[in-house]
């Protein structure tokens, strides 16, 4: 029998035994309605022709708490046999759904969610190193999608041997030596890529919320990697939650950086110790250590919303069946008596910011803009915006900044900021390089992470003039 992905070499006895207690878990786990949960999911998997089952991991928990957490204390390492018995339970049930369309073994994967804890990005720490958890932030840059080479297949130009599934980590990695005993090349091998596997590949920079900087600080962010079916489910400014597992892997911009400053100095010694492999020495680095960097490596993605009961007011694929269904019948039930009150609309204006006194018709302002008008589309394919917009202006200590602090802690989605220090970059959006591969991002201001929710600006009057005026065309194409 195959016992997981290291047959041949010695076994992992732990692995061996999660792998079988996992396959467990996926045929006989049922909900209380008595139906075997995952081969529904599984079934609907192959019609959709997806490769990731997402699994509830509070019905792991329920069904065996030592499976669940040995999964959580020792993931990275296990992740390799929970995956391999995935693809056993699926292959089970749908042969065909062994090879892909170029007749190469198709990868499955687990993504597991609902964690019992979510964890602040400040938290992460060398402890929690190939842990499974739960990571809470919001998303400031996210990266193109590229094919990253999971394992390669190389051809030795000296014999023509064909060395196959070289595991690559995080970086691109040739064999040792070719595997012909007469030959035993340790350079010149080619990449033949049509027997190489790729997958998608994207990178996202997520940062602590507002709420979670203690005074004085900075906020911490961290790098994400996404793969496969993960990416592109994370937009610059969602508020989201990212599971996974906490990775080390080499920082390379130190070397890169060290090496643009040497060759930026001229002469022949920029060039010494650096070749097409990468760096061969560190005579031309100087006196530099090679450190390690924190990244995080997510199989799945989650709108933070949902998880801590708040609604996406403004959710662009929400249909007003959809909004029905998200509510419980207690709160449908409400809802239809707060229709048929005659007194509404003031009760509405005095839940907005109770603690300010007065100042009515601002509230009412506040919460006609919170509701918003009505987009239409003209016959000519017009766009007629329908978003309020408020401008408070006042007396100094007339609760103004109270108001705008109360949307932005209130409405999901919201940014807030002041206008005395902001640039028309930081307010639309900026384009910066990344250290790692030189490559060229935009990285979403104030305007852009509040999209489709509320961007509260304090001080307006105090802002540059130009910098006014990029916010009135962002608000004019909006």
């Amino acid at each position: 029998a195959d016992n997981g992905p290291h047959t041949g070499l010695a076994q992992d006895e732990l692995g061996v035994s999660v792998k079988g207690n996992f396959a467990k878990f996926l045929e006989e786990f049922k909900d209380d309605a008595g139906v075997v949960v995952y081969q529904e999911a599984a079934t609907v998997m192959r019609q959709n022709e997806m490769t990731t089952l997402y699994v509830n991991f509070q019905h792991v928990q329920a069904f065996n708490e030592l499976l669940a957490e040995t999964i959580t204390r020792e993931f990275f390492r296990l992740d390799p046999y929970v995956r391999q018995a995935l693809r056993e339970f699926v292959l089970k049930r749908h042969a065909d759904y062994a090879v892909d369309d170029k007749d190469q073994e198709r990868d499955f994967y687990v993504a597991f969610h609902s964690l019992p804890v979510v964890h602040r990005i400040r938290e992460l720490n060398t402890m929690k190193i190939g842990t499974l958890l739960t990571i809470r932030g919001t998303v400031v840059r996210t990266s193109a999608v590229h094919p990253e080479l999971l394992s390669g297949t190389f051809q030795c130009q000296d014999c023509r041997t064909v060395v196959k599934d070289v595991e690559q980590q995080f970086k691109y990695t040739e064999p040792t030596r070719c595997t012909n005993p007469s030959c035993e090349s340790k350079s010149a091998f080619k990449l033949v890529l049509e027997s190489s596997r790729f997958v998608d590949f994207q990178k996202v920079r997520v940062q602590e919320g507002s709420d979670e900087i203690p005074s004085g600080s900075m906020p911490r962010s961290v790098d994400i990697v996404l793969r496969h079916e993960a990416v592109e489910r994370a937009k610059a400014g969602d508020k989201a939650l990212f599971t996974g597992t906490l990775i080390v892997i080499p920082d390379i911009s130190q070397l890169s950086g060290g090496r643009a400053q040497l060759q930026a100095r001229g002469g022949q010694r920029a060039r010494e110790g650096y070749s097409q492999e990468g760096v061969t020495g560190l005579k031309a680095l100087g006196v530099r250590d090679l450190t390690y960097k924190l990244a995080f490596l997510a199989s799945m993605v989650q709108p933070a919303d949902r998880k801590f009961g708040l609604v996406n007011i403004r959710d662009e694929d929400a249909t007003t069946d959809s909004v029905i269904q998200e509510l419980t019948d207690a709160e449908r039930r409400r809802i239809i008596a707060m229709k048929d009150d005659e007194q509404l609309y003031q009760k509405l204006t005095n839940s907005i910011a109770p603690s300010i006194f007065g100042h009515e018709d601002i509230k009412r302002g506040v919460m006609l803009m919170l509701f918003g008008g009505v987009h239409k589309d003209t016959k000519d394919g017009i766009s007629l915006r329908g978003d309020i917009n408020v401008c408070i202006v006042g007396d100094p200590s007339t609760a103004k900044s109270s108001f705008l602090k109360y949307v932005a802690e209130f409405v999901p989605r919201a940014v807030y900021t002041s206008g005395k220090a902001s640039s028309a970059a930081g307010l639309t959006a900026a384009v910066v390089k990344d250290e790692d591969s030189n490559e060229f991002f935009i990285e979403a201001g104030a305007l852009m992470l509040a999209d489709n929710g509320i961007c509260c600006i304090d001080e307006f009057d105090k802002m540059e003039v130009h910098d006014q005026v990029a916010i009135h065309e962002a608000m004019e194409q909006q």
